[in-house]
C-alpha cells in the first residue's frame, strides 16, 4: 500500500476525535453568536434548528476533510523511503488517545460519568418523592442530610443521606 494512504489513516483516526471537538467548538460559537447578537431571550425560529447542525456537521467534515489530505500530503512526501516510521504510529495512537481520555477526565470531573454528587442524589430523592425543591446544608458542617421543600419553599421533610 502506497505511504499516502497510509499517512491518510494516521492522520485521519486522530483527526476524526480532533474534528469532532472541534465542530462542538464551532456549534457553541454559533449558538452564543446567535444567542448574544440576534435573537437573545426571545423564541427562536426553526430554522435555527436547521442551521446549527448543519453548521455542526460542516465544521466536523471540513476539518476531518482537511486532517486527512494533510496526511495524504505528507505520505506522498515521503514515499520514496522505505516503510512506515514507528515514530508516526506512536504519534498517530497518542493524538487519538489523548483528547479521548481529556474528554473522559472532563464528562467525570462535571459529574456526567462515574458517582453522582451528593446534592443531585438530594434533588433526585426530593423530585421523586414530589417535592419542587432541596437544599444542602454547607459541605464544612459535615451535616448529610437532604431538605426537600414545599411549592412555598417551606421545609417538608429532613432525609438522612447517611447509608
Amino acid at each position: 500500500m502506497k505511504k499516502r494512504y497510509i499517512y491518510s489513516v494516521l492522520f485521519g483516526v486522530p483527526g476524526l476525535v480532533i474534528a469532532l471537538v472541534f465542530a462542538f467548538l464551532v456549534f457553541g460559537a454559533g449558538a452564543g453568536f446567535l444567542w448574544i447578537f440576534v435573537y437573545g431571550d426571545n423564541p427562536w425560529p426553526a430554522s435555527a434548528e436547521k442551521v446549527l447542525p448543519a453548521l455542526f456537521a460542516a465544521a466536523f467534515l471540513a476539518a476531518w476533510l482537511m486532517v486527512t489530505v494533510a496526511g495524504f500530503i505528507f505520505g506522498k512526501r515521503l514515499e520514496a523511503e522505505p516503510g512506515v516510521s514507528g515514530r508516526h504510529i506512536m504519534t498517530s495512537v497518542v493524538a487519538t488517545v489523548v483528547p479521548v481520555v481529556l474528554i473522559i477526565l472532563h464528562q467525570y470531573s462535571v459529574g456526567n460519568i462515574g458517582t453522582k454528587h451528593v446534592s443531585v442524589i438530594c434533588s433526585d430523592i426530593c423530585r421523586s418523592k414530589g417535592y419542587s425543591a432541596s437544599v444542602m446544608p454547607p459541605r464544612d458542617s459535615h451535616d448529610r442530610t437532604c431538605t426537600c421543600l414545599d411549592s412555598d419553599g417551606r421545609e417538608a421533610t429532613k432525609i438522612p443521606l447517611d447509608r
